[in-house]
């Protein structure tokens, strides 16, 4: 088969490259899919740089996947070969940027036949972690109101969506030239994330301008105070990498709720309840999407062999939206 990959333990950015591998055979509890696309993420250029111990090279990289069963391992039940699937893999092990990957069937999703390939697959990094965030750790709610960092982002732009389904009151931040996108995934109120006046502003938007109920953080906080003064007392500040720096906030100040959210972790830590709510989630976005209740945010699709450039091109945040890579067709 086709893989895109980290051809050894020395390779960074420059050096991922195409080549030909042979194709794998499902263990116990795994499938084998044949690849229609994938999503390239961020995290997939990071980590070009940050090498796992479990790795074997050439590594293949990739997370997201969307395709067709095409082999089922020992004890699997309940997949077939001919099955249509999605999965956010496993970090440390070989990766979905090829013809053909192995997904562990626990954590693989079902997809409509109504959803096509290149939407499913932009879902599952970005669109699980914003699930992940605003459900399952913030348990946000009809008439919160949430403040979401990067809302023209892969994270930020499914939390936005799914924020606004779920009822909340959305103050999102962006870039002025992204306003009107954010606001068509459902934003109420768009601030420019550079305002000298950003925390008032926000801070007035809410009931007696005590603050939000949940924040949600894309990037790298820092100070932790900086965020906190956005949420009224016992709200919930959620970081995505990585958690903000707690040394310098008081006692009994925020009483704040700190919430870490880390797909990849489920894994290294081998915690099989997160696992398996990697596909009740994904059954729940692919069900959105086959509605029309979520937009995949797919501004790109690219072959197989492009995706170097589109890894280069993340790095250098050349890149709106998802790009997906085409790597066969749907037959």
């Amino acid at each position: 088969m086709k893989a895109i990959v980290l051809p050894g333990p020395q390779a960074q950015i420059d050096n991922v490259t195409l080549t030909d591998l042979p194709t794998p055979e499902p263990g116990p509890g795994e499938l084998r899919i044949k690849v229609i696309a994938v999503s390239i993420n961020p995290v997939d250029w990071k980590l070009t740089f940050d090498h796992k111990p479990e790795w074997t090279y050439p590594h293949v990289l990739g997370l997201d996947a969307a395709g067709v069963i095409d082999a089922v391992g020992r004890g699997v039940e309940g997949w077939k070969a001919g099955d249509r699937a999605v999965v956010h893999n496993n970090l440390w092990k070989p990766g979905v940027f090829a013809e053909y990957c192995l997904a562990p069937a626990h954590a693989t999703s079902r997809l409509p036949g109504s959803v096509n390939f290149t939407d499913a697959a932009a879902i599952p990094c970005a669109g699980y972690t914003a699930y992940q965030a605003l459900f399952r750790k913030a348990r946000l709610e009809a008439g919160q109101t949430i403040l979401i960092q990067g809302a023209n982002g892969g994270v930020g732009g499914f939390a936005t969506q799914l924020a606004h389904e779920a009822g909340a009151t959305v103050i999102a931040q962006a870039r002025p030239e992204h306003f009107a996108a954010v606001r068509g995934f459902g934003a109420d109120i768009v601030f420019d994330y550079r305002d000298a006046d950003l925390l008032h502003k926000v801070r007035a938007e809410t009931e007696g301008g005590d603050g939000v109920d949940v924040m949600l953080e894309v990037v790298n906080p820092g100070d932790a105070r900086k965020s906190l003064a956005f949420l009224h007392y016992n709200g919930h500040l959620v970081s995505i990498d990585p958690l903000p720096v707690m040394t310098e906030v008081p006692s009994y100040t925020y009483a704040a709720s700190i919430h870490e959210v880390a797909l990849g972790g489920a894994y290294h830590a081998g915690h099989l309840p997160t696992q398996r709510d990697f596909a009740r989630i994904g059954d729940d976005m692919m069900a959105r999407l086959a509605a029309g209740k979520l937009d995949p945010m797919v501004e790109e699709i690219v072959a197989l062999g492009d995706i170097p450039d589109a890894l280069r091109r993340l790095r250098r945040r050349d890149v709106t939206g998802k790009i997906v890579a085409r790597i066969a067709s749907d037959a």
